[in-house]
């Protein structure tokens, strides 16, 4: 008499339950909002156009997720996941306004308001031969560097001080000791508030 061998199919145990739901929440995006309001000029309170909106994490890592105002100055970034932002905002590709901790759980609204952007108009003439303008304009109360470097990265002069709208210099092509520079490719550069622009001349002699 032979006895024949029942296979039973063994139902998932509870931990195993357990598992693949803990794996189907990993799989699925944290909940998504969005981040909107308006961006307004400092000064004029008018709406900023074509300014371009950046968002980072908390980390101050770029999270790829950006959107650029309309002409009302309304912006609008979709599909962020809940969490703590920085939002950067940049007019002509300068950074015009910083604010951090925005928290983003659904339907979240940020106001900006821009302050005055750092900007380098190009120098004039260029070439130079006998001197050379330089136009620049920074945040009102931030301290400000100007520095012309050679072509190899050495410091041939530099100003500083607490510029705020609108500042020209004017440089007779000089080095500290009254001697005229070389001939060549320059780079001037202006630094403000943790922002820089940097600009390109030549000298002839």
């Amino acid at each position: 008499m032979s006895r024949r061998t029942k296979r039973r199919t063994l139902a998932p145990s509870g931990w195993l339950f357990g598992f693949l739901a803990l794996a189907l929440l990993a799989a699925v995006p944290a909940f998504a909002g969005t981040l909107c309001g308006i961006v307004r000029d400092g000064q004029t309170l008018l709406p900023v156009d074509r300014a371009a909106v950046f968002l980072y994490d908390n980390l101050d890592q770029y999270t790829g997720l950006y959107a650029g105002t309309d002409p009302a100055g309304h912006y609008c970034i979709d599909n962020v996941p809940a969490g703590t932002y920085t939002l950067q905002v940049r007019v002509d590709d300068y950074v015009a306004a910083v604010v951090r901790d925005i928290v983003v759980q659904s339907a979240t609204s940020v106001d900006v308001h821009t302050r005055t952007p750092l900007f380098l108009a190009g120098p004039q003439p260029n070439p130079a031969t006998n001197n050379v303008t330089f136009r620049f304009g920074s945040p009102g109360g931030e301290p400000t560097t100007l520095e012309v470097f050679d072509i190899t990265g050495r410091l041939v002069m530099g100003w500083s001080g607490e510029g705020s709208g609108d500042n020209a210099i004017q440089w007779n092509l000089k080095d500290p000791n009254g001697s005229p520079v070389a001939s060549g490719v320059y780079v001037v550069r202006v630094r403000s508030g943790g922002n820089e622009a940097v600009r390109r001349f030549v000298r002839l002699r």
